[in-house]
């Protein structure tokens, strides 16, 4: 038996990201931000609960996206709290605003660069068409990765 799920996201969290995921549509622009949470395995099955959302400022087009560098400093902080906490980086939510949810290749090379665990998950939404989708590196396949499950919850 594996869980449900490779993903949950507090709503709170979730919400933020989608929220700016629409500002920046707005703007014509994507987003972006990390999921701090912990991994989980279940019968040998990793997953993930994250229930922080870290942003700090982008620099962002209509198809690319990164923090900008005089967001690092933020970003770190944010970070290092989360880490205080116990947490850990579990993935990485981005927008694709009218372009529809998938992983490009650049967004295959950044989770193959920066989330290599088992449990990592990138979620792209897409603002406009109202969708939202999670992924997950996998070997063997042409794209180089798989659609995966996520759930959001609420907090007691």
């Amino acid at each position: 038996m594996k869980p449900m799920f490779g993903l949950y996201l507090e709503q709170g969290e979730f919400e933020k990201a989608l929220s700016q995921a629409g500002e920046a549509a707005g703007k014509s622009r994507e987003c972006m931000g990390l999921l701090a949470g912990r991994a989980y395995a279940f019968r040998g099955n990793a997953y993930a609960v994250a229930d922080e959302y870290i942003t700090a400022g982008n620099d962002s087009t209509a198809v690319s996206v990164k923090f900008g560098h005089e967001s690092f400093g933020e970003l770190a902080k944010r970070i290092n709290e989360a880490k205080r906490k116990g947490k850990i980086i579990v993935g990485w939510i981005h927008s694709h605003p009218n372009y529809g949810c998938f992983l490009s290749a650049t967004d295959v090379r950044t989770q193959k660069t920066y989330f290599t665990e088992e449990f990592s998950t990138a979620v792209v939404t897409d603002p406009v068409r109202r969708e939202t989708k999670a992924f997950k590196l996998v070997s063997g396949n042409a794209d180089g990765y798989r659609e995966a499950g996520f759930a959001t919850y609420r907090k007691a």
